[in-house]
C-alpha cells in the first residue's frame, strides 16, 4: 500500500463505528493495563469470608476475594494480550524473572516438606482435621512458606508489569490513527 491509499481525515469528520464498538488493540491494552494498575494499587490481602447481616438480622457469608491473586491474574491477562508484540528482549527478561520465581518455589517446597517431617504426630493430626496436609509439589497453607511464596510472586509480577510497560513504550505506546479503507 502506498501513501496515496490512505486519506487523512479529521476526527470530527469520521462517521465510523461508535467509540467502544470496534476492535481496537490499543484500547484492549489500555483496559488491561488499567485493571493491573487498579488491582496493584490497593492493599494486597488474602481472601476471607465476611459475615453480613440483612435488615431482618439474617447472617449471610460473603466471600471477599484475594486481592493478591486478582493482581497476579490481571498481569497474566495483560501478558497474554501483549504476547503478539513480544520481541526477543522481553521474552528473555520474562523467562529469567519466571525462572527465579520457580527456583524460589522449589526452595520453599523443600523447606515446607522438612517442616512437615519435623512436625509431631499430634500437631499433624490436628492440622489434618482442619484440612491441612502435605501434598508433594504443593506448599501447605498452614506453614509460612505459602505466604512467603505469594509475596514473592507479587514482586515478580510487578517486575513483569515493569517489563511489559517498557515493551509498550518501545512499541510507541500503541498510538493509533483512524484509517478508512
Amino acid at each position: 500500500m502506498s501513501e496515496e491509499d490512505f486519506e487523512v481525515r479529521e476526527p470530527e469528520d469520521y462517521f465510523g463505528t461508535k467509540r467502544g464498538e470496534s476492535f481496537s488493540f490499543s484500547q484492549i491494552v489500555m483496559s488491561a493495563m488499567r485493571k493491573v494498575i487498579e488491582n496493584g494499587s490497593k492493599e494486597m490481602k488474602e481472601g476471607y469470608w465476611n459475615t453480613k447481616f440483612d435488615r431482618l438480622g439474617n447472617a449471610h457469608k460473603v466471600w471477599i476475594p484475594d486481592s493478591r491473586n486478582e493482581f497476579i491474574e490481571s498481569v497474566l491477562s495483560l501478558k497474554i494480550i501483549l504476547e503478539r508484540e513480544f520481541d526477543t528482549e522481553i521474552i528473555e527478561k520474562i523467562r529469567k524473572i519466571e525462572e527465579e520465581l520457580k527456583e524460589k518455589y522449589d526452595d520453599l517446597l523443600i523447606k515446607d516438606k522438612e517442616e512437615w517431617l519435623r512436625t509431631n504426630f499430634n500437631i499433624k493430626n490436628n492440622l489434618f482435621n482442619k484440612g491441612y496436609y502435605h501434598r508433594e509439589g504443593y506448599l501447605s497453607k498452614c506453614f509460612p512458606y505459602f505466604s512467603e511464596y505469594i509475596e514473592e510472586k507479587i514482586m515478580v509480577y510487578r517486575k513483569i508489569t515493569s517489563e511489559l510497560l517498557k515493551l509498550i513504550k518501545r512499541n510507541g505506546d500503541f498510538q493509533e490513527e483512524i484509517y478508512e479503507a
